[in-house]
């Protein structure tokens, strides 16, 4: 899943001010806006000038993360991101050595800890995700107890609520092992806090939610919200663009999407190979789902195949999208066989996204409209 176990890319409990705040907060709007060579030269700058900011360094392994992501190969990246969370691990406990008690050092130590779950993430392997994103967060629950009104820290305990309340049985058992509240909908209010309440977590509560509110638990209108308010904010961003996109197709705005689809034509050969080869399938998708709401199956079919052929991104809720799209029209034009397929394919994802509750439906009962 999309981001569901980021603890976080970039979250603060910097309600009180420290030295560096707004170099760090100039560094980590710039990678959110790919900007990722003056995000990596201001973090880098504010790591040496502010050694003790509670954030800069975790902030910094997001930029080198967002970076690599856009130039590098896959298991590089992870390889990259392993080793700089180690690194920082160090200094979080060498500052906690000296100040033991201070909750912004134990949030960003549970933060750096429960970072490590998206490496496994990106592998599928639920149970060590669950472990590690764990270990986090009970570092991040005593910061609660320290501090209840810190607005910040809803995210990633609404992260982990969430994410145990969609597993399956095994992981929700292991869950309750660990004394969590396997709850989607506490996970869900406690993230739409730090969405639209919290001073530093709000960026990444609201593309979490909008990635849950379009592939998972569907919220159009809300998903449409989020998604809308994060490209006015981040204009060169182009995952978020393309999320939009997904939320005005799913509104049925299909002149605005197929305009602003045009122009991710255009744009997409302007961002980086690695982000190319990424988000070109995710764009070949929204052209299926976009043909297919106008009627034109043909072009849809072959938008989806391009989109399954080409696709190269480790989360793969687009590619789930596709080959329920696919079977739809196969299912239509009287090829079972293939639809069946394309189902199975789908749910063989496991990536508990509602495409695969469709196609599981589709499976027993074929799709008929």
């Amino acid at each position: 899943m999309k981001y569901l176990i980021l603890l976080i890319t970039v979250f603060s409990i910097l309600n009180a001010q420290h030295p560096g705040d707004i170099e760090v907060r100039r560094g980590a709007d710039a990678f959110y806006n790919y900007e990722y060579e003056r995000s990596v030269k201001v973090l880098n700058s504010a790591r040496k000038k502010y050694p003790g900011h509670p954030g800069v360094h975790v902030a910094w392994v997001a930029a080198k993360w967002r970076s690599d992501e856009s130039t590098l190969l896959k298991r590089e990246v992870y390889k990259n991101f392993e080793s700089n969370l180690d690194d920082i691990e160090l200094v979080y406990d060498s500052l906690l050595s000296e100040n033991p008690s201070d909750p912004d050092y134990l949030l960003y130590y549970g933060t750096t800890k429960g970072l490590k779950a998206r490496i496994l993430l990106g592998q599928k392997k639920w149970i060590p995700t669950l472990i590690s994103a764990y270990r986090g967060f009970r570092i991040v629950q005593k910061v609660e107890q320290m501090d209840s009104t810190l607005l910040d820290l809803y995210l990633p305990i609404g992260i982990v609520e969430y994410y145990a309340g969609m597993s399956n049985v095994l992981l929700k058992a292991g869950a309750e092992l660990f004394g969590l509240e396997a709850s989607k909908k506490e996970g869900l209010r406690k993230m739409e806090i730090a969405a639209t309440q919290s001073p530093w977590a709000w960026t990444e509560a609201m593309s979490i939610l909008s990635f849950i509110y379009q592939f998972v638990d569907i919220d159009v209108e809300r998903g449409y919200l989020l998604s809308k308010k994060l490209v006015e904010k981040y204009p060169n961003n182009y995952d978020y663009k393309i999320h939009y996109v997904q939320s005005l197709l799913q509104k049925g705005e299909l002149k605005l999407a197929e305009e602003k689809l045009r122009k991710l034509n255009v744009s997409l050969l302007e961002q980086r190979p690695r982000h190319q080869e990424l988000f070109t399938s995710y764009v070949h998708y929204l052209w299926a789902y976009y043909y297919y709401l106008n009627g034109d199956e043909a072009r849809a079919l072959n938008f989806s195949n391009l989109s399954i052929d080409n696709y190269y991104s480790d989360l793969d809720a687009f590619l789930g999208e596709a080959y329920l799209l696919k079977g739809k029209i196969m299912d239509k034009r009287g090829k079972r066989m293939e639809a069946v397929i394309a189902y199975k394919k789908c749910i063989k994802l496991g990536n508990y996204t509602y495409a695969i509750q469709l196609a599981k439906k589709y499976l027993d009962d074929p799709f008929q409209q």
